[in-house]
C-alpha cells in the first residue's frame, strides 16, 4: 500500500526548508559549541559542588596552575592515558601544588577508581573556568535552570565527551549511576555513524546509480519522482524498496548482529574503563591509535558532533523527498549524471 503524498506547493516548499534550515542552525550552533567559547560568569561558583560528588574545601590549588592538555600528557608519565595519585603528586610538585593533590583527585575522579581520565580532567579544567557545579557544564546548568533537563539528571554528573545536557524525556537516568547512559551513548555513536554514510550515500547514489546501471546493463533501482525525469533514492516514503534485492537486507543483517554481538562482549567492560562505547578498534589508518589524550578526546567529540549532524540531514533528506517528489540533488539544482 503506497503513502499517498502530500502535494505542497513550491512555497509551502521553500517555507518550511527555510524554518528547518534556520532551527537546525540556531540549535547546531549551541550544540557544537566548544565550552570554552561560553561566558565564564559562574566562576564565582566553584564551592557549589554536587551533593553526589565528593566536596572540595577552599581553593582548589593555593598556587595557581593552569590546567592544559599539555599539561595532562606531561603529567601522565606512563602514557596510559590516566593520571593516578602519585603521578598528580609528582607533577605537581614541580610546579608548587603537590599539597592539593588529594583535593584535585577528589574534584576530578567521577567514576571513584582513584584514576584521572582525559574525559575527566576535560571537567576539571570547566569546573576551574565554570565552577563545579554540574561540572562546569554550563549547557546543563542552562537547561536545568530552564526546567528542561531534570535536577538530578546523571548529565550534570558525568564527564562523557560530548554531554550539552539535551534530555527533553529524562531517558539518561538521575545521580551517579551512569549505565542506562553508556548504553544510550553506543546506541548514539553507532547511528551517527550510519548516519554519516547515508547522508554520503544518498545524494552519490541518485547521481551516480542510473549512470553506472546503464553502464553495466542492470535495472535502475532508484524510486520514480513526481514526473518521467525525476528519481529519488529508494526509502519508506519514497518507495522503491521492493526492488532491493533480499540479499542485501540479509547481509545488513547479518552483519548489524555481529557488530552487536561484539558490543555485548565488551559493554560489561565500560564500568571498569577497559572499553569506551563505540570503540570497535576499527582504525585501519592509525589515525587514533598512539595519538595523545587530547587529540583523542578530540576525535571523539568530532565523529559525535558530526553524527548528529547526519542524523538529522538524513531525516530531512527523507521529507524533502517526500513533499517535493523529487530528488534532493534537484531540489538543490544539480542534475542528473543521466540528464
Amino acid at each position: 500500500t503506497s503513502i499517498p503524498r502530500i502535494h505542497a506547493t513550491p512555497t509551502t516548499i521553500n517555507m518550511l526548508r527555510t524554518i528547518a534550515i534556520f532551527a537546525i542552525g540556531c540549535s547546531s550552533a549551541a550544540a557544537f559549541m566548544p565550552m570554552s567559547a561560553l561566558p565564564t560568569r559562574a566562576v564565582a561558583a566553584r564551592s557549589g559542588v554536587s551533593a553526589r560528588r565528593p566536596m572540595s574545601v577552599g581553593p582548589v590549588m593555593q598556587n595557581k596552575i593552569d590546567l592544559t592538555p599539555e599539561l595532562f600528557t606531561r603529567i601522565d608519565t606512563d602514557g596510559s592515558g590516566m593520571i593516578d595519585a602519585q603521578e598528580l603528586r609528582a607533577g605537581l610538585s614541580q610546579l608548587g601544588g603537590a599539597s592539593e593533590v588529594d583535593r584535585i583527585m577528589a574534584r576530578a575522579d567521577v567514576n571513584g577508581d582513584g584514576e584521572i581520565s582525559y574525559d575527566e580532567y576535560v571537567r576539571l579544567m570547566n569546573m576551574e573556568k565554570f565552577g563545579d557545579d554540574k561540572g562546569g557544564n554550563m549547557f546543563v546548568r542552562r537547561l536545568q535552570t530552564s526546567g528542561a533537563l531534570n535536577k538530578d539528571s546523571v548529565l550534570g554528573y558525568t564527564a562523557m565527551v560530548g554531554n550539552k545536557g539535551f534530555d527533553p524525556l529524562g531517558l539518561a537516568g538521575t545521580g551517579s549511576d551512569e549505565t542506562t547512559l553508556n548504553g544510550y551513548r553506543e546506541a548514539e555513536i553507532k547511528h551517527g555513524r550510519l548516519a554519516m554514510l547515508a547522508a554520503l550515500g544518498w545524494p552519490v547514489a541518485e547521481e551516480l546509480q542510473p549512470f553506472l546501471a546503464s553502464a553495466l546493463g542492470k535495472p535502475d533501482l532508484l524510486a520514480a519522482g513526481k514526473d518521467a525525469i525525476s528519481e529519488r533514492a529508494p526509502s519508506l516514503l519514497n518507495g522503491g524498496l521492493e526492488n532491493i534485492s533480499p540479499a542485501f537486507f540479509a547481509t545488513g543483517i547479518v552483519f548489524s548482529a555481529a557488530i552487536e554481538f561484539l558490543a555485548l562482549q565488551w559493554g560489561g567492560k565500560v564500568e571498569e574503563g577497559e572499553y569506551q562505547p563505540g570503540d570497535l578498534g576499527f582504525d585501519p589508518l592509525g589515525l587514533y591509535k598512539g595519538k595523545d589524550e587530547a587529540t583523542r578526546y578530540d576525535y571523539r567529540l568530532k565523529e559525535l558532533n558530526n553524527g548528529r549532524l547526519a542524523m538529522v540531514a538524513i531525516t530531512w533528506y527523507a521529507f524533502e523527498e517526500f513533499l517535493t517528489g523529487r530528488s534532493i540533488l534537484e531540489n538543490a539544482g544539480i542534475d542528473n549524471a543521466v540528464n
